[in-house]
């Protein structure tokens, strides 16, 4: 992490693929684990946010795979 808090993650090409062919069940699935193992209130999010979430980051994940170009995360933590 730099200084100014910003924080940039680079998805590797397995995640992107993965997430690009999961279905609707499966990030479902993934969302039920993922707000399940949430356990500082601070960081709760609801399934149906969570799945929404994982929606957008499969379509995504599946845009960046057609253009060939990469997938980052940035992360703000002041």
């Amino acid at each position: 992490m730099a200084n100014d808090g910003f924080t940039v993650f680079a998805v590797p090409e397995p995640l992107c693929t993965a997430l690009a062919a999961a279905g609707r069940d499966r990030l479902r699935a993934t969302a039920l684990a993922w707000t399940g193992a949430v356990s500082e209130p601070d960081d709760e999010i609801s399934l149906d946010n969570a799945v929404d979430l994982l929606e957008r980051l499969s379509a995504l994940a599946s845009s960046r795979i057609e253009e060939q170009l990469d997938l980052y995360c940035w992360d703000f933590a002041p």
